[in-house]
């Protein structure tokens, strides 16, 4: 800690504590580049150090705010409807206790007493009054935790000012915490480069003036909110972020953890969605307060991530990038591959992926990508206006497994306008994919704050019903208004025609390729090209099989490998291996017809894709 920091930055549990805040980072790098002294404490990784970071690690992947009910102890044990939570949510209890070898008791000990003990520890380890401000980020389950501390600090040192940002605070969540909690100073609604310095200048400066556009503040009993309408572009101009706070407690703790092997660093190289900005996804709940895309040049961020590979000892990077620019495919990850960097990235990115761009990214040092599949149904995904097709999301899954990029994808189903046929199909093609990887899950999609099924839901037959069911189960609704401060709800569609059999069959043919992937018998297919012919080995089912294919299914099998094509590409080919040749038509639709019932090919509105991957290693 610096002896004359007077801004203290503090991320809470349950963040994740594998790697470093990205929001501590960045603030941090731009005050001490104003002069400013700062402390980021990461009291996250303190907590998963108490009850240990594997248990600590999976409680931040729950749903239902079971980490935010865990430190509900201190701040609403008033909330009559607290008490009830491990009776109406015990499927969560259930499978924490699972999968961690703990009985449920030890998790109603530890909202009772671990929690409250290491808040009040918190409190005494550190001394808060020698700071001037102290500010907390608060995204997903972190905020009560953050919010019980916050009042802790501001009981004991009323003159230190408290603020508070991060998504959990983005439009009028911002403005009902503001209201509800009056231990908060102020509230930084938004992006944060340019508002939370010049909020930090304003008082430490002990000004008088007006607070800083997107700030919130009170006036006469009031709350004050002046909005902040620009949006941050200043990317060339701020460096990468500054993680030296986390890796000196890491270093203290003396764990695995602080080894560089294990090192992941979150970086962000844009902001916004270059596709949302034209076509919002319909359930998509990021980008509050703008779907603007402004993204760094590939020059500045290859400089950046180099300069933090060298300064914390990793080749490990976490892209938090919404969607990565698509010249970072070439002019980042091509000159990563050039220079036979070896590195292991995780990218979010768009499905709609060629081959060679899959081929770059891999060979640029990308082991992991989300490209927002979602759905292998048309009409699903024409719902949720994803401006792909099942095709695209094809060739995306088949070149990744190619590449060993794995993919994490998941299929989202309840979607408005949804029909049984839908869904038939989908069934009736995931069983030509157990050779690829499979969704990490099924089920009905969430209805987040700031989709257009949230702002839009009467042109969608979509009726909000209620905050997400555990809202009033952690927060006292006589004191917050829940509907204003969830950012999750529960919904009802005015039709939903599909049949809850097929429904729940789809869910099942899912996981019987989860199973079967995890298997030591994993489905297979994949062809091996000879002299003029083909041979198919399909592993997809319990029975193997291998087949050889000769003219002119061999043809097809190879010319559709690497994209789709048509009909007028497969006679184009046809002729160049024939020298000119006729086409004979009936020939042709016969064989098509063929490999398409065999599931070697698929097809989708007159195109063909080979299913197959080339056993050839340097496609």
């Amino acid at each position: 800690m610096s002896d004359r920091a007077q801004v203290a930055l503090v991320n809470m549990p349950f963040s994740y504590s594998k790697y470093p805040s990205i929001q501590l980072g960045t603030l941090s790098a731009l005050l001490k580049s104003k002069g400013i002294g700062v402390d980021c404490h990461h009291l996250n990784v303190r907590f998963a150090h108490k009850i240990g970071i594997p248990l600590y690690e999976s409680i931040c992947e729950k749903r239902a705010l079971f980490g935010e009910w865990l430190f509900s102890y201190l701040l609403f044990r008033d909330n009559p409807k607290r008490a009830e939570y491990p009776r109406v949510f015990k499927p969560v209890f259930e499978q924490i206790s699972r999968e961690s070898g703990q009985p449920i008791s030890f998790f109603e000990e530890m909202a009772m007493r671990t929690a409250p003990q290491f808040l009040t520890g918190a409190m005494t380890g550190i001394d808060w009054g020698r700071y001037k401000i102290v500010g907390f980020t608060s995204t997903f389950d972190q905020n009560v935790a953050s919010l019980t501390l916050a009042k802790l600090i501001k009981d004991l040192y009323p003159d230190v000012t408290i603020v508070f940002g991060g998504a959990n605070f983005d439009g009028e969540m911002g403005l009902e915490y503001f209201r509800a909690f009056p231990f908060i100073d102020h509230v930084v609604v938004g992006e944060g480069e340019v508002t939370f310095p010049a909020l930090v200048n304003h008082v430490l400066s002990g000004s008088t003036d007006a607070c800083p556009k997107g700030v919130t503040y009170r006036q006469n009993g009031e709350v004050r909110f002046d909005p902040n309408p620009t949006l941050f572009t200043e990317f060339a101009h701020t460096g990468p972020p500054d993680y030296d706070d986390y890796y000196h407690l890491l270093a203290e703790l003396g764990t695995e953890a602080s080894r560089g092997l294990d090192r992941i660093l979150l970086y962000e190289g844009s902001r916004g969605c270059w596709w949302g900005e034209k076509h919002h996804c319909t359930f998509c709940g990021l980008n509050a307060q703008s779907m603007k895309f402004r993204a760094k040049s590939s020059d500045q961020v290859a400089r950046e991530m180099a300069y933090l590979s060298s300064r914390y000892d990793t080749t490990r990077f976490r892209l938090v990038d919404n969607i990565i620019d698509m010249k970072y495919v070439e002019n980042l990850f091509g000159t990563f591959a050039q220079e036979r960097r070896d590195l292991d990235v995780f990218i979010e990115t768009k499905s709609n992926l060629q081959k060679h761009q899959i081929r770059l990214l891999a060979a640029g040092g990308v082991k992991c990508m989300q490209p927002g599949l979602e759905s292998l149904s048309q009409a699903q995904l024409r719902a949720m206006d994803k401006g792909v097709t099942p095709m695209q999301n094809l060739v995306c899954l088949k070149w990744c497994y190619y590449y060993r990029v794995v993919v994490s994808w998941n299929i989202l189903l309840g979607f408005p306008g949804e029909t049984n046929d839908d869904y038939r199909r989908q069934i009736e093609l995931l069983p030509s994919l157990f050779h690829l990887q499979p969704p990490e899950g099924t089920g009905k999609f969430w209805l987040e704050r700031f989709s257009p099924y949230y702002t839009r839901p009467h042109e969608y037959g979509i009726r909000i019903t209620s905050p997400g069911l555990a809202y009033p189960h952690v927060y006292d609704s006589r004191q917050v208004d829940l509907m204003k401060i969830a950012y999750d709800f529960e919904y009802e569609l005015d039709q939903w025609p599909v049949d809850p059999h097929v429904y729940q069959e789809l869910i099942e043919t899912v996981e019987e390729w989860k199973q079967r992937a995890a298997s030591a018998d994993k489905p297979f297919l994949y062809y091996s090209k000879a002299f003029d012919y083909v041979t198919v080995y399909d592993g997809r089912t319990t029975t193997p099989t291998r087949e050889r294919f000769d003219w002119p299914a061999s043809l097809f099998i190879d010319a559709c490998n690497e994209a789709p094509k048509s009909l007028e590409q497969l006679r184009t080919a046809w002729r160049d291996q024939r020298n000119g040749g006729d086409v004979s038509e009936s020939v042709m639709q016969e064989s098509l017809t063929r490999l398409t019932a065999k599931r070697i090919l698929y097809e989708e509105r007159g195109k063909f894709f080979t299913l197959a991957i080339p056993e050839h290693p340097y496609y």
